[in-house]
């Protein structure tokens, strides 16, 4: 068999295929970093778009992202000189009583299974209970633990900070250009539906994330204010947390109040009456006033639809999938609009 020059370019294409496949899964791991990076910065550039948008009406786009950057800089700073260093103290301090909240829990537990006893509740039942217990204080251990790890490892990341916040400015300066450059890559005959489903997904999803944003911020800013007037221990943390929790729906506003309320009942009677006091103004406020008003007509999903994906999310990739479900729906949702318009068009 003669081998030509095409021969030869094949033969080049296969081993510089190879190398690159032997590359990415030898080095996957750095692989995964590097894309880790490059989504973060998009991400900062997509949520600032908006206001970027605004302040150009009144200024140049450089000078508008300068304002963005010294306000979030600004903002950085403060959270850091002012919440960082008591909420790394309130974590600390919660940690070393930890051990002891799980017994008190746990104590609390087998009173309850000795009334259940008592009322002739089967040993299975009761075991069941205990075997509950004894998961939930390990996974809650670990959870702590990992927590402060990661606060305590918060410095290492700074770098890494910094090369997102670098190509964050870089998109949203440029944002046109990356705009054409991921437009001229879909086909021809695909572009108008595609980038008729992109707008209705980008619309969708700023107005999702910036009414998130708000809602837990303003939960948030809440809960903490209201547990630091009751007297509440590690106000500040559970106020985080509530607001955090805030980004899942239906069920994150009870999966944020439930440490206040255990902190609340351990602290006392008195602690505990206040402490759901605040939960169920909080949680009144947010239903009838914060979320009607920011979210208004922006999810539009059933609750079923809602639920099931907040259960399949948490189910196939925990905490964070429930964070990231409902947009992940809306997302879908457009897709499968717009894939069912254009094959009822063709037919």
């Amino acid at each position: 068999m003669k081998f030509t020059r095409k021969h030869v370019w094949i033969s080049v294409a296969l081993v510089i295929s190879f190398l690159i496949l032997w590359l990415l899964f030898k080095q996957w791991i750095k692989w995964l970093h590097i894309l880790r990076i490059l989504a973060v910065g998009a991400i900062f550039a997509y949520i600032l778009t908006p206001a970027s948008d605004f302040l150009e009406r009144k200024m140049s786009r450089t000078a508008a992202i300068a304002v963005i950057i010294l306000l979030a800089a600004a903002l950085v700073a403060v959270v850091a000189l002012l919440f960082i260093p008591r909420i790394v103290n309130e974590a600390l301090v919660l940690a070393e009583r930890f051990p002891s909240i799980m017994q008190y829990i746990r104590n609390v537990l087998g009173s309850i299974q000795n009334r259940m006893e008592t009322m002739g509740i089967p040993k299975g039942i009761q075991d069941s209970l205990t075997d509950y217990a004894d998961t939930f204080q390990k996974k809650a251990t670990e959870s702590v633990m990992h927590f402060l790890e990661r606060l305590a490892a918060g410095v290492s990341y700074l770098p890494s900070l910094f090369i997102e916040l670098v190509l964050g400015f870089y998109f949203l300066k440029d944002r046109e250009y990356f705009a054409r450059v991921l437009v001229n890559i879909i086909p021809l005959r695909s572009r108008r539906t595609i980038l008729q489903a992109a707008s209705e997904m980008n619309h969708i999803l700023h107005c999702f994330i910036r009414g998130e944003i708000l809602i837990a911020s303003v939960v948030g800013i809440l809960a903490t204010i209201g547990y630091l007037l009751t007297g509440l221990p590690y106000a500040l943390i559970l106020g985080f947390l509530a607001g955090l929790f805030e980004f899942i729906p239906y069920f994150g506003p009870w999966m944020g109040a439930v440490p206040a309320v255990i902190v609340a009942y351990i602290s006392g009677p008195n602690k505990l009456f206040w402490t759901l006091v605040v939960i169920l103004l909080i949680q009144q406020l947010e239903n009838v006033f914060i979320t009607p008003r920011i979210l208004s007509g922006v999810v539009d999903l059933h609750p079923v639809y809602i639920i099931l994906s907040l259960w399949t999310g948490g189910l196939f990739f925990g905490v964070a999938g429930m964070f990231l479900a409902v947009p992940a729906v809306l997302i879908l949702r457009v897709t499968i609009k717009h894939i069912y318009l254009s094959i009822v068009a063709v037919k």
